[in-house]
């Protein structure tokens, strides 16, 4: 079944085209990265896809039931506690207090944030523990389909791999699927079933590849030689480091 089909997208920002009759399925279950040279239009593609744009031509038909979306930034309300920012789109639902606070620990419980530190605010929480709250209120709507806006750039080398080991695990626990935007192929490599590579030129998508290994069984020998073999021996992957900082991206 397919999650989520993209069918002849083009989009422009102020006469310059970003994306150019892109054709992309995502299927239930699956997570397909987005990679590309920066200002290829990854994050645009994303956001239309995920009902935040209008494509200027195409259409998107989405077959899930519920989404949830993970941004650059935590975004989280500076005035809430993590917990209420957690069961926030819950209380825009009208889901009871009580029902509301159980969904809300049990969500945070998935991304192994800390009990104690759900009474605090923002400011009081480490990045980790920001990112981990900015994923359990992703996941707390039980979203059978998640996006990923590169949730995980601001974050050093240990913390990165923390969270994407948890998108890992949740997306086997919870069985979503998933788009997501990346700039580092290795990200891309550890947490994907297949990649796709946006075109420099904005032609649409210049291609994919498949990853041989479930996400669990990727080891860092498996990243780092695939990533390699990639880089250095496959031509879709060129120019993914091509800057063009005249497109949006």
């Amino acid at each position: 079944m397919t999650a989520v089909a993209l069918e002849g997208v083009s989009h422009a920002y102020f006469g310059r085209t970003v994306l150019d009759r892109v054709k992309l399925d995502v299927r239930d279950g699956e997570i397909v990265s987005l990679v590309g040279p920066s200002g290829c239009g990854k994050s645009t593609l994303v956001h239309i896809a995920a009902g935040l744009i209008e494509p200027q031509r195409g259409r998107v038909a989405n077959g899930y039931r519920r989404h949830g979306m993970i941004f650059q930034e935590h975004r989280l309300l500076p005035w809430a506690t993590a917990e209420d920012n957690i069961a926030y789109p819950l209380r825009l639902a009208g889901v009871r207090c009580n029902a509301r606070r159980a969904r809300a620990r049990a969500a945070a419980d998935l991304v192994h944030l800390d009990r104690r530190d759900l009474e605090k605010y923002p400011v009081e929480l480490s990045g980790g523990m920001r990112q981990r709250a900015a994923i359990a209120r992703a996941l707390v709507v039980e979203p059978d389909f998640v996006f990923f806006d590169e949730p995980f750039t601001a974050l050093d080398v240990a913390l990165k791999r923390q969270m994407q080991d948890l998108v890992i695990a949740a997306a086997r626990q919870a069985r979503f699927a998933g788009l997501f935007v990346t700039h580092d192929l290795a990200e891309a490599v550890r947490v994907s079933d297949r990649i796709v590579v946006l075109d420099e030129r904005v032609r649409g998508i210049a291609g994919e590849r498949f990853l041989s290994r479930p996400q669990g069984e990727r080891d860092d020998a498996f990243v780092f030689a695939t990533v390699q073999a990639f880089l250095n021996e496959d031509p879709l992957f060129a120019h993914i480091h091509d800057t063009n900082e005249r497109r949006a991206s």
